[in-house]
């Protein structure tokens, strides 16, 4: 039975050198901001929309129905969001500053400490698509990172080695070689399937 031991030390040598890159932060990839993606590590400062007519709420519905929207949401601490046709994105929250991955500002105002949640006067701002930048924090948070694209694709390359060390562990004269081969192919077999199991649930993230 012919163990392919240079292939497997060599695959798993590339394999180490390809885990260098299998995360990058969102936007070393993603560097134009988008309508789907503007709240995710952005910075912009809002211009404070006048509170027209005396109650916040009405005055948010009023803008909705005056200005013609493609896309709104509302997220999980309850901010609003719509934005318009021409990428005005319109903001009602009761908390500005360090926004989740973001810095968003309303009039250069807001708490820009990540340990500090402040609940203040619910308020309205406006920024355009064009106006958000990239914005990184000193002390990145790992869910601001993503699996590399370019990871996903080069590691491809490692499949039909586990596929045929899958075929050697199956083989009954494997239980012939010595330990060290048994323990070679298993454990090389057992870090490339892993890999690749990692890379399918992630391929569509």
């Amino acid at each position: 039975m012919r163990i392919p031991r240079k292939h497997i030390e060599n695959t798993l040598k590339h394999m180490e050198k390809l885990h260098e890159i299998k995360h990058t932060h969102y936007r070393e990839y993603y560097k134009d901001i988008n309508v789907k993606d503007f709240q995710i590590c952005t910075k912009v400062d809002f211009k404070k929309v006048r509170n027209t007519y005396g109650n916040i709420r009405e005055t948010w519905g009023r803008l909705k129905h005056k200005h013609p929207h493609t896309y709104e949401f509302t997220s999980k601490t309850g901010s609003q969001y719509f934005i318009t046709e021409t990428g005005d994105v319109y903001r009602l929250s009761d908390h500005w500053g360090a926004v989740a991955s973001c810095e968003w500002t309303l009039n250069g105002k807001g708490e820009l400490r990540m340990s500090v949640f402040v609940n203040g006067e619910w308020e309205i701002g406006r920024a355009n698509l064009q106006e958000f930048k990239i914005f990184r924090r000193k002390d990145d948070r790992r869910v601001d990172n993503i699996v590399n694209p370019m990871w996903l694709e080069k590691i491809k390359i490692v499949e039909p080695l586990a596929k045929k060390l899958y075929t050697l562990k199956c083989n009954p004269e494997f239980k012939t070689l010595p330990v060290e081969d048994k323990m070679l192919i298993g454990s090389a077999f057992g870090r490339m399937q892993g890999e690749l199991n990692y890379a399918r649930i992630n391929v569509t993230n």
